[in-house]
């Protein structure tokens, strides 16, 4: 991964040498959000926005019908894991009562600035006004977690927050990143799916933590960071 993104790198600083020789230079805006699933639902996308709304700058460096995007995202996420629990009686974990057949999950909550490099094909539908874009390219993911969230639920009711915790989380994540753009005018459309490569979790997961000896921990230790990044953006140049 590492090599990828040095080569990308290298492409990136041979097509800024070259502008001059007919390469062209976009720059620009995205704001978006993040999601599990699409939906065309007005609701769905509105509580997109406010759960998980990205902001960031765009470069795309175009070569012919080639080019290279890269990008730096900044957005929140919060991913719930469900947990098995292994308590078959009415427990006390650091001071809380956990009944019998309680199901728990975890929200992870944190922070994150992603660098996706892009490489793709425009096809000029109409030139200068309508284009589509496939994409693909790596990401690097910076994540500061803020909170883990411990909540319970018994049968069909609603989830209740019990206990906050710092797991052990990875701080720095690799993942893939393709998918579809479309540009009208100078407005760019992207929704791209991304695969995440990093594990979310670190080797000791949450089994520091007065918890780990009462939760069944296999379910997310291969936990990565899979969801869909749908972004509006506007080119200056």
């Amino acid at each position: 991964m590492k090599k990828t993104f040095i080569i990308l790198a290298a492409l990136i600083v041979l097509s800024g040498s070259t502008f001059a020789q007919g390469f062209d230079l976009s720059i620009g805006p995205k704001v978006g959000y993040q999601t599990a699933k699409l939906s065309y639902h007005k609701e769905d996308i509105k509580s997109g926005f406010a759960e998980h709304f990205t902001i960031g700058a765009f470069a795309r460096i175009e070569i012919g019908n080639l080019y290279v995007e890269p990008e730096i995202l900044w957005f929140k996420s919060s991913n719930v894991f469900d947990l098995n629990t292994n308590v078959t009686h009415d427990t006390i974990i650091g001071g809380i009562t956990i009944p019998s057949g309680a199901n728990l999950d975890f929200t992870l909550k944190a922070m994150n600035i992603q660098v996706p490099i892009l490489i793709g094909y425009k096809f000029n539908v109409i030139d200068g006004i309508l284009a589509i874009r496939p994409q693909v390219g790596p990401t690097l993911n910076i994540v500061i977690p803020q909170q883990t969230l411990v909540n319970q639920s018994i049968g069909s009711a609603d989830p209740t927050e019990i206990d906050k915790e710092t797991f052990d989380t990875k701080s720095i994540a690799f993942g893939l990143q393709g998918g579809l753009g479309v540009d009208v005018f100078n407005f760019t459309l992207d929704i791209n799916y991304n695969f995440g490569i990093s594990k979310v979790f670190g080797a000791n997961i949450i089994n520091n933590t007065s918890w780990g000896q009462y939760i069944d921990t296999n379910n997310i230790s291969d936990a990565h960071n899979n969801m869909f990044m749908v972004t509006l953006g506007y080119k200056f140049l």
